[in-house]
């Protein structure tokens, strides 16, 4: 039987995705050397995947790592939950929703409104950059995040059936949500093998993607 070299896919994304054979060694041969593993990245990317040592594995990043978040305008955040910002009515009705005010007393509800008004245009905080934290940007808008929807889009998979036998790459894992009451939406790699073979499938793909480890 034909050997076969695989990075296994798990989660969201299940399945294999097959190395030739002579760049399975290379990967698997070039990890054991001083220098390091062998990623196999295009000269021209048009764009980075950082991959960041967690002590066990790797953690996939669409963009900087360690980027602060771009925390939207309160504006924004209304508009996100189905408010226009433009629309006293809306506005009370958010104020009652999400800010605690009680229905029913027209003076606290149209300061509320005022208020609102004179925030629109700052950057969210309190409960609703929590709530943010929590929902948009870990489960859509982070780096992880990113990476997550991004490799989870691409057919990475090309091995049907048995995987039969031959070198295992490593895993490359799809997680939403890493305990209970986690909205953590990431992607990671087990090992340095299984970076360097995602990059040979991304290569395969022409996706103009280099992975890089930071």
């Amino acid at each position: 039987m034909k050997r076969r070299h695989f990075l296994s896919l798990s989660g969201l994304v299940s399945g294999a995705c097959l190395i030739p054979a002579s760049i399975a060694r290379r990967i698997h041969a070039a990890v054991l050397q001083p220098a390091g593993p062998l990623i196999l990245a295009p000269e021209d990317a048009l764009t980075e995947l950082f991959a960041q040592d967690t002590g066990y594995g790797f953690h996939l990043y669409l963009g900087d790592p360690n980027a602060e978040p771009d925390y939207p305008t309160l504006s924004e955040f209304i508009e996100n939950r189905g408010f226009n910002p433009d629309v006293d009515a809306d506005l009370r009705r958010y104020a009652i929703e999400w800010r605690g005010y009680e229905e029913g007393f027209i003076e606290e509800e149209e300061g509320a409104v005022d208020q609102l008004k004179g925030e629109l245009n700052d950057p969210i905080d309190g409960r609703e950059r929590d709530q943010w934290l929590d929902w948009d940007f870990e489960l859509c808008q982070s780096p992880m995040a990113q990476a997550f929807h991004y490799l989870s889009e691409l057919p990475l998979h090309n091995l049907k059936g048995a995987l039969g036998t031959g070198l295992d790459l490593g895993e490359l894992s799809f997680i939403e949500g890493d305990r209970p009451g986690s909205n953590l939406t990431y992607c990671s790699a087990d090992s340095l093998e299984a970076l360097a073979s995602l990059q040979h499938r991304l290569n395969e793909l022409e996706e103009g993607v280099r992975i890089r480890i930071v």
